[in-house]
């Protein structure tokens, strides 16, 4: 009779072992990472969400960064993988046109043999004239024209600018000239590859 209540009690243990070890076996869930308060541009175009473990958006898992007027959705993971794609922009979207409200526009030269040519053109959404200041754009959501590399980029995620759906073409260059106007520049020899690349 104690033989075989040991019996029971042994198997019982052995029973209890085998279902522990298989629930220690068994790899953790992964943590859903937490959206993280988004940031938007002051014009309400550009839109960037994150999202993180423990709510330390400091280091983001993932970007997500939306230009709702050119029609640009670019995804960026901590992997350092991105991509980026084009949309073709919905009604209403017109509302969110940089060049109706105060906007900055940075610029850069480039010399060729052609001249003095726009390499590149950034722009953003400020309240007032003092805020253009270089330091504080690299700390603002902004849209970016690469014409050397024919990029359009957004919240610092680039793609080509012949992948923007027909109207983010037209939108965007709508947005070179207007701002090349203001600039002076549009007559001049100096945006020749500026005005090429807005007419693609």
């Amino acid at each position: 009779m104690r033989f075989a209540r040991a019996l029971i009690v042994a198997a019982c243990i052995a029973a209890g072992l085998s279902v522990a070890a298989g629930v220690e076996a068994q790899p953790r869930a992964e943590v859903e990472p937490k959206a993280c308060a988004p940031a938007v541009s002051l014009d309400k175009r550009l839109v960037m969400e994150q999202w993180a473990r423990d709510e330390a958006c400091a280091q983001p898992l993932r970007t997500r960064v939306t230009d709702r007027f050119l029609g640009i959705a670019c995804l960026e993971n901590s992997a350092d993988a991105s991509a980026c794609r084009a949309f073709t922009p919905p009604p209403g979207s017109r509302a969110f046109n940089t060049s109706r409200v105060f906007r900055c526009v940075d610029i850069a030269l480039a010399d060729t043999e052609q001249g003095i040519v726009v390499s590149r053109l950034m722009e953003w959404a400020a309240p007032a004239p003092k805020v253009c200041d270089w330091t504080a754009a690299r700390e603002t959501l902004a849209m970016e024209v690469d014409f050397v590399r024919g990029d359009v980029c957004v919240g610092g995620l680039c793609m080509p600018v012949d992948r923007l759906s027909t109207i983010g073409k037209l939108r965007l260059r709508e947005l070179i000239e207007s701002a090349l106007r203001e600039l002076g520049l549009l007559a001049s020899t100096s945006s020749v590859r500026a005005r090429s690349l807005s007419q693609k």
